[in-house]
Parts: C-alpha cells; structure tokens; sequence
C-alpha cells in the first residue's frame, strides 16, 4: 500500500523532489506558499493543499524544504502548520538549511505530538535533486532515519547519519561553509589571471592539471565563463549560509577567518542585487571591482 507523504516547499529543489515521490508511487500532498509554482507537482498527480496543516493531515512523513530557520518554524509550529495536525507515529523531515539551535527545538515540539523530526539537509543543487541524486546529512534519532528511508532511498543516492537532532544541519553548514570558501578563491584566482592577459581556457587547464583541481570548480567552471548564472543554489542562500555557520563558529568559539571574510564578499554581491543568481556570481562582484571579466570567447 503506498505511503502519503506531505511535502512543504516547491522552489528549486523541492519541486523534482516532489515529483520524484509521486513517480516513486507515494501519495503527495503539496503545499507552497505561491501557489503558482505547484502546477508540475499537481499535473503529475499531486494533491494541493491550502496550508502546511492540510498537508500534514494523515501523513505517514512530512518533507520540508523551505527558504530559512523563520520559514521552518512558522510552517511547523505557526498557525495552520503541520504541528497542528501531525499523527503520532509520523515522521517529520526537514531538509531545510537552518540553525541547529531552531531545528533542536522543532524536534522537541514534533516529540510533543509523539512524532519523529530529522533535520536532513542536502548536498547536490538543482540536478541532484532531479535526478533523486542528493546526499543528505541527517541528524535525530536512528531508528527513525531507518523508518524514514523509504522516503530518502527516492531522493538521495548517500544518507549519512551524523548524530542526534541538529547534528546534520552542523555538517551541512560546514560543507557549505567550504563549498562557498572554494568558489569565491576560485574567482578571485581567475580574475587576477585574467587581469594579467591569461586566457581563461589556459588558466583551467593548469588547474585542472594540479593539486587545486576540484569537481566543484570543474562543474562552475563552464558556466563562469560563459556568463550564465542560472541558479543551480542562489548566492543569496548561500550567503544565508555563512551567516548560520558564523553564528554557530561564535556560539561554540570556533575562529573561521576565512570563510568570515568570503561571507562579506557575497553579501557585497548580493547588495548588488545579485541574490537570485547561482552562487558562482560571487565572480561578478570581484570582476567589477577589478575591471575585467572572466569569459572565453
């Protein structure tokens, strides 16, 4: 018998995780705070629903996929939101990058209404998730990631368990915290290059041909040097970020220099209004500064 499963949150990687579920054979009911942007999930067979509480009715899981820690909270535990509603026995999902503190007390809420919470964020940007590609950093309670995995085995292809609740979003900030480290070194690098008259395609090969070759750079290159930015993850929730993993280096007196300094960089870039482009915009910010684009012909 197949499984309903209430998912909130149909933006960029929501929306094919959705759908990938309702391929999969799960009973899916919607909710999105734009209502516009359920159409694909309802043409492939989705159920709409009205609030994250109508979502949650009689759900086995609760998936959520929402903008920050405000978002989750008040799709979790404000009016008309899934707390209201959950069945005892359920399991909440929240993939979600927020504050560990935030997801910690949502966890205790969720075992007030004798439901499971996992914070499961994830790693694989907008074609991992269409292609039920991601990893998931998971933290909560074991026996519920187990219970959970019919659900996760559709979406992701790797399920770490990091330890109890908050644990994954901890992972997640610091794997975010290198990722965004490496591309804005990256961009830097290749505008000094491209400054001094070194062709881009020349600077990648030496790159790609030493020790400071990275996949993550080998995918964003092409795309920096074309000029195209479409959001694979937006730069303004990377920089949303590095605000969390600062605010969690200061909770735990953790110095990180480095990635404090990269967190201005891209929040210059996203004063300047490029917050809905791909992260690797970040490049952007630096060209105009320096007067030159990196691009290939």
């Amino acid at each position: 018998m197949s499984q309903n499963v209430g998912f909130i949150g149909l933006g960029i990687m929501g929306s094919p995780m959705a759908l990938n579920l309702i391929k999969a054979g799960f009973k899916v009911t919607a909710y999105n705070r734009t209502p516009e942007k359920a159409a694909a999930v309802e043409k492939a067979g989705g159920r709409i629903a009205a609030t994250p509480a109508a979502a949650a009715n009689d759900a086995d899981f609760v998936m959520s996929i929402v903008s920050d820690s405000a978002a989750s909270e008040m799709v979790m535990t404000g009016k008309d939101g899934v707390l209201e509603t959950v069945k005892p026995g359920s399991i909440i999902i929240d993939s979600a990058t927020i504050s560990p503190v935030v997801s910690r007390r949502l966890a205790c809420h969720a075992a007030g209404k004798q439901a499971s919470f996992l914070d499961a964020p994830v790693t694989g940007s907008k074609h991992g998730a269409e292609k039920g590609e991601l990893t998931f950093m998971i933290g909560g309670e074991r026996d519920a990631l187990e219970r959970a995995m019919p659900v996760l085995s559709v979406l992701g292809k790797k399920h770490i368990y990091c330890g109890p609740n908050g644990a994954g979003l901890s992972a997640k900030l610091a794997q975010n915290a290198i990722q965004a480290t490496m591309v804005e070194v990256f961009a830097e690098g290749f505008v000094l290059a491209a400054k001094a008259g070194v062709h881009p395609e020349t600077m990648f090969e030496i790159i790609q041909s030493s020790l400071a070759r990275a996949a993550l750079t080998d995918f964003k290159a092409p795309f920096i040097f074309k000029g195209d930015f479409t959001p694979y993850f937006p730069l303004k929730w990377m920089h949303k970020d590095l605000a969390l993993a600062m605010d969690a280096a200061y909770a735990q007196g953790v110095p990180m220099p480095a990635a404090a300094a990269v967190k201005e960089v891209y929040a210059a870039a996203r004063a300047q209004g490029k917050g809905e482009l791909d992260y690797a915009a970040v490049i952007t910010f630096l060209e105009g500064l320096a007067g030159v684009e990196v691009r290939t012909k």
